[in-house]
């Protein structure tokens, strides 16, 4: 095995140095003679500098570009139409160029980097090595949502990184405001741990206590709690350091229990706990990521918080290199309540879904609405469904607030409750309900909390809702609008035009149609639901008839929904395949990665694959279980 890929990167590399001087010699003068003036000159459109990719190891870094390039070439979109327009002999050493680097390409290890936890992983973490979380007790009405966790409520939220998840926090390092903040943190946990009303939970690590400390329960103590904060059993030499200090304080008059206290807060304020990643740099090139940081892999990735004991001392014999004992671990994790906050973090960045946060509506609303897609994401998952009842399903999550969207044949298998007297506003559970019969509802895309969430006042917005479904669902990635995009017509003085019909004459606009010809056709197609996601026929004021990019005629959405399924299919699965990939992985989607990408979602595709097979394809493919060590 290893061998192979050392062979594998050997080829890999001596193939990226001899397209060092192609790149040079022959797309290099392409992009200064077709694209710069537009993209790196003066101007800069849609936030593409191709001027900035002077070598292979750029264009390399940069993989997703060339794709996009070649796709208006071929729709004749790049170079403008009123520009010189390159041969199909040039076209054609972009594409042979493009085939050889990006498409035909053997998959390796990426490079292995430390990565902070986010902010989420980091409270997650401290919950689970206290028992207990950290919380804040605000007063607030009950038409609000008040964050309560100490912690998300001190910590700046992770931007999304490069890859679009909060996790990707490889070039997001610790600076002296969060460390602040980690030591208050720090103190604040240890402090409440030791607390009389935690007893219980200080006990899970000491033992038994008696009066008075004893020996054995500091020995406890500091082995227990830095294994599980160091996310591994083989830190003896850090255990016998901390004891050797704590000796040195008694000696020194400090209480036994407050040199513990005092240990304690430097784990907490360790690399080791505040980072994940564990590699020998004395070790070069690629190779099986530790023990201990694959123990770290699967359980952020399915539990987003620290590994258990099983894994650690599944990770201390050596046992996680096994393909059986991690398909094994990934059915235990799964099949516990506790992957819920993985799949929750997971849905929630995935689908944008703090959108919804921002609705005028009463929290109840907002919150049935909110977590509905965030635990049918959950189900999908957790119960290994196939990936396309994404887009059509007959189960739902919902609670009684959410029954008003569905056909009232099914509203018998709603969950019912009743307000208890005295009681202003009720937050309700979801619970799973079969819909049978609300044809029109069924899958991601007809929630009432997604259709609402780009929506104003009594209006929908074809434009925001096509793009997310478009960058969301089918992982188009359309990028900024270039900032000469012609703002939206007005109508003539006497013309009297439909909502479509204006947009459609800003889609006539040449520096418009290539996006928008994506775009319009899923956005327009979802008007049969109006701005709260309530569904309308079809009629003289719905118009929700359209064309999708391949062609296909579609009268409704119930028509375009039969085409996404039928034939976007593959590309629906792809999409989720990447979202998942980058997810698990902490990080973006490098060019080396495409060949297991491209393996893993023709094989869902082909097998109708479930999110389970998803999950097992990944944890045991070569980005997840190797690294490489520069």
């Amino acid at each position: 095995m290893k061998f192979i890929i050392c062979l594998i990167l050997m080829v890999s590399l001596s193939s990226m140095a001899a397209e060092v001087d192609s790149f040079s010699k022959k797309i290099k003068p392409f992009l200064e003679k077709y694209c710069i003036e537009c993209h790196g000159g003066k101007k800069i459109k849609g936030h593409l500098n191709l001027k900035s990719i002077g070598n292979m190891e750029q264009a390399f870094k940069k993989h997703q570009v060339w794709s996009e390039v070649l796709e208006l070439m071929h729709e004749k979109e790049m170079p403008p139409e009123d520009e010189k327009q390159p041969t199909k002999a040039e076209i054609k050493v972009i594409e042979d160029w493009y085939t050889s680097n990006f498409i035909n390409i053997n998959a390796r290890p990426a490079d292995a980097k430390l990565r902070r936890l986010s902010a989420e992983e980091y409270r997650n973490s401290i919950r689970t090595l206290l028992g207990f979380d950290l919380q804040i007790h605000i007063s607030g009405t009950p038409e609000t949502v008040v964050e309560t966790s100490v912690i998300l409520k001190m910590l700046p939220p992770d931007p999304p990184g490069e890859s679009g998840f909060g996790n990707d926090t490889a070039k997001a390092p610790i600076n002296e405001t969060i460390w602040e903040k980690y030591g208050f943190i720090s103190n604040t946990a240890i402090e409440n741990l030791f607390a009389v009303e935690n007893r219980k939970h200080l006990e899970v690590y000491t033992g038994k206590l008696g009066p008075k400390w004893q020996q054995a329960n500091v020995n406890n103590l500091i082995t227990k709690f830095t294994q599980k904060a160091f996310k591994s059993k083989n830190c003896s030499e850090n255990i016998q350091k901390s004891l050797s200090r704590i000796k040195s304080d008694v000696q020194k008059g400090i209480s036994l229990e407050n040199s513990c206290k005092k240990e304690l807060k430097m784990v907490l304020l360790s690399p080791q706990f505040l980072y994940n990643g564990h590699f020998d740099k004395s070790r070069k090139g690629p190779q099986p990521v530790s023990q201990d940081e694959m123990a770290q892999r699967l359980s952020y990735f399915l539990w987003g918080t620290l590994p258990d004991d099983e894994l650690l001392n599944l990770a201390q014999e050596n046992k996680l290199n096994s393909q059986k004992v991690l398909l094994e671990q990934v059915d235990r994790l799964l099949n516990d309540e506790r992957s819920k906050v993985s799949t929750e973090l997971f849905a929630r960045q995935w689908l944008a879904l703090d959108e919804m946060k921002k609705s005028k509506e009463k929290w109840p609303q907002v919150h049935a609405k909110y977590y509905q897609p965030i635990h049918f994401v959950d189900y999908l998952i957790r119960e290994d469904r196939p990936i396309m009842e994404l887009i059509d399903s007959d189960v739902t999550y919902a609670n009684q607030h959410l029954n008003k969207y569905y056909d009232k044949k099914d509203f018998k298998n709603f969950p019912r409750s009743s307000k208890p007297k005295g009681t202003e506003v009720l937050v309700l559970d979801h619970q799973k309900v079969d819909i049978p019969n609300s044809v029109n509802r069924g899958g991601i895309l007809t929630m009432p909390g997604i259709l609402s969430m780009y929506s104003g006042k009594n209006r929908t917005s074809p434009i925001l809702r096509g793009i997310w479904v478009l960058e969301r669902i089918m992982g188009d990635h359309l990028g900024e609008a270039p900032m000469d995009v012609p703002p939206i017509p007005k109508p003539k003085k006497g013309e009297n035009l439909t909502f479509r019909q204006i947009f459609e004459r800003h889609q006539n606009s040449p520096s418009c149609s290539v996006c928008h010809s994506k775009i319009d056709p899923l956005g327009f197609g979802l008007e049969n639901y109006d701005s709260r996601g309530y569904f309308r026929k079809s009629g003289k004021d719905v118009d929700s008839a359209g064309k999708a990019p391949n062609g296909d005629k579609f009268d409704d959405f119930a028509g375009l929904k039969k085409i996404l399924v039928k034939k976007y299919d593959e590309q629906i699965i792809h999409t989720v395949t990447e979202k998942m990939f980058s997810y698990a992985l902490a990080r973006r989607i490098e060019a080396y990665d495409r060949p297991v990408i491209y393996g893993i979602s023709e094989k869902m595709a082909k097998n109708d694959g479930t999110y389970r097979d998803l999950i097992k394809s990944i944890v045991t493919s070569l980005s997840f279980t190797h690294t490489f060590v520069k």
